[in-house]
């Protein structure tokens, strides 16, 4: 009965409250209405009534506290004689000045932490966007200013680590990245449904799984960083220029272009006392080729000195890339620098169709992030096999690969300056790009979440992917259901433990009890052996595997200290969880259980 309980909780793990339609925590949840006598409870803070809804399920309403308060289930342990202070295996805990705050069930201790059924987090080594650029997750503290999706001001208002917990990557459609726990929050569009809705990461992947499921992040409005107030020491649309026509390897400062009104857009901005001249000033001068050059006298040339301080001067085509103080200005002289780059180096069919091409891998990386940062998506692609021709050269020569910035897409601006290319461009659909195509495991790894100020509750984490905030209504731990692990003792700890009079004993450190001080789960109480295999193989399929078998599975992975649903479903989710389980214990990694894997659940 301990470890039906147990498992049943674990089960839950990823469930959360209902939310408001300004998006708040509302405390609204299943439990509370299938409890015989708590449906009043529905909207209040629900962590007892968890507990009570699990006992109930489970047969046990005589031998826990019914009830939705938890100064009530304290008295009721206490007049049961059944409290302690020290942790029992399935059995709760209460936290707060004489256990009123909130309550949670045990299902592992050891000597000096206990482990329970408790939100949402990503690695420490994720990046999070704020105003001066990303920071790394495990150097953020409470205060701290984060980039609001909707481009609000927005602070974090709750750091919380999360320990080991199963991480997964999250892939979208043009190739960007994330990295979160299982249960970490996301908010979502999913085609067909008017609202969005915000699911956890594991439910994010069953969701992502299903045949014809578009599910997508939303969408980012330009990123306003924090500015330095000193001027940039070239004008953006003229770097932009600069850098896709422009030559600073050699000699003086070149540039090759033909459109008329590209010439006189760099005219304009050139500095005083510089100006373009033709290359070669005769009859044998190609056309387009140009040389900017200073004043007079030597060291004149004000521009190669701000792009020799900025370390481009002397790169080549090849080794070409955006300054990092250009990638942090602000939104419109982001948007002049992407401008100049894509009249220069930009192309756009007659189908609307928009890419960026260099010899540079960092450059097409940097435009990327640009066009990010600016609340559009693109891809970044190789083309390998280049050959060129020139007019002195018509015949086709091996050239470097091609790197391509590709279905960019803008659905705040138009990417081009240049009238011939502003004219044909059409925002297109941006859904295919923040589309999620994957959500996969990866590994276990400390994690922590945060929350923000921002009404939205959203930052921005890597690749510029809008992500939810931490459950953060009341209290600093989150309204859902979650694990976690606490001290035994001393500051912070709980205040003390109840003990049901579970039929197959009870396992508990407390001495008068037997005293078992050591690590113990809710799986090592009772170890019974394996059920026989069921006879087919559990894996990923349409339709999905439905059935006892997986539930029992399931559960037993539970017992063991996994995080999964237990609902008899055999979908993504559960895969990743048997290929973790896999790895860990040297199994052949397939995400498959059959009867290896089965048994070894048992072993």
């Amino acid at each position: 009965m301990r470890d039906e309980f147990t498992a049943l909780l674990l089960g839950q793990v990823g469930y959360h409250e209902g939310r408001d339609a300004d998006g708040t925590w509302n405390n609204r949840q299943r439990y509370s209405e299938e409890t015989p006598g708590l449906e009043w409870s529905d909207g209040q803070p629900w962590c007892a009534t968890f507990e009570a809804w699990a006992a109930h399920r489970t047969g046990m309403d005589n031998l826990w506290p019914m009830t939705a308060s938890c100064l009530v289930a304290v008295a009721w342990w206490r007049r049961q004689n059944r409290w302690t202070p020290y942790p029992v295996l399935g059995g709760p805990f209460y936290l707060g000045p004489d256990g009123g705050d909130h309550t949670g069930v045990v299902y592992a201790y050891d000597a000096d932490t206990i482990y329970t059924v408790e939100g949402n987090a990503l690695p420490l080594h994720a990046g999070v966007l704020t105003p001066t650029g990303y920071r790394r997750m495990g150097e953020l503290a409470v205060g701290d200013p984060v980039v609001d999706p909707q481009g609000r001001p927005s602070r974090i208002t709750g750091v919380h680590p999360k320990g080991v917990r199963p991480v997964h990557r999250i892939m979208l459609q043009d190739g960007s990245s994330a990295e979160a726990c299982h249960e970490h929050l996301w908010q979502v569009e999913i085609d067909g449904r008017a609202e969005s809705r915000v699911v956890t990461t594991l439910e994010l992947a069953d969701l992502v799984s299903r045949p014809g499921c578009r599910v997508r992040v939303p969408l980012l409005e330009p990123v306003e960083y924090q500015q330095a107030g000193e001027p940039l020491p070239i004008d953006s649309y003229l770097l932009g220029l600069l850098i896709g026509d422009g030559g600073m390897s050699n000699g003086g400062l070149r540039f090759t272009n033909v459109e008329p009104e590209i010439l006189a857009a760099v005219e304009e901005a050139l500095p005083a006392d510089h100006r373009l001249v033709a290359h070669i000033a005769n009859d044998r001068a190609v056309p387009g080729n140009w040389r900017i050059v200073g004043s007079g006298v030597r060291g004149g040339n004000r521009l190669i000195r701000e792009l020799r301080a900025l370390g481009l001067w002397g790169s080549t085509a090849e080794r070409k890339f955006l300054p990092a103080r250009y990638l942090m200005a602000g939104v419109k002289d982001r948007l002049a620098l992407l401008r100049g780059l894509m009249d220069a180096d930009g192309h756009i069919d007659a189908d609307g169709r928009t890419e960026f091409s260099s010899a540079s891998g960092q450059l097409a990386r940097d435009v990327q992030e640009l066009v990010r940062s600016l609340g559009g998506r693109a891809a970044v692609n190789v083309k390998t096999g280049v050959h060129y021709t020139a007019p002195q050269q018509p015949n086709r020569t091996p050239a470097r690969d091609t790197h391509r910035v590709q279905n960019i897409n803008m659905p705040h601006f138009n990417p081009f300056r240049l009238s011939r290319k502003a004219e044909r461009y059409v925002p297109r659909n941006a859904a295919w790009a923040r589309k999620v195509v994957s959500v996969a495991y990866v590994r276990d790894e400390e994690v922590q979440c945060i929350a923000v100020s921002a009404p939205s509750r959203l930052f921005v984490t890597d690749d510029f992917i809008p992500t939810h905030n931490t459950n953060d209504s009341g209290s600093t731990e989150g309204d859902g259901v979650y694990r976690k692990s606490r001290a035994r003792r001393g500051a912070g700890s709980p205040y003390g433990y109840g003990v049901p009079g579970y039929p197959e004993g009870t396992v508990s450190a407390d001495p008068a009890l037997g005293g078992i001080p050591a690590a113990r789960t809710s799986g090592q109480a009772t170890t019974p052996g394996a059920p026989q295999w069921p006879g087919r193989y559990l894996r990923v399929q349409s339709p999905m595997l439905h059935g006892d078998d997986v539930l029992t599975w399931q559960r037993r992975m539970a017992w063991r200290g996994w995080v999964i649903t237990a609902d008899g479903w055999y979908g993504p989710a559960s895969a990743d969880i048997c290929r973790a389980f896999q790895q860990r214990h040297g199994l052949s990694v397939d995400g498959v259980v059959g009867p290896v894997t089965w048994n070894a659940a048992w072993s």
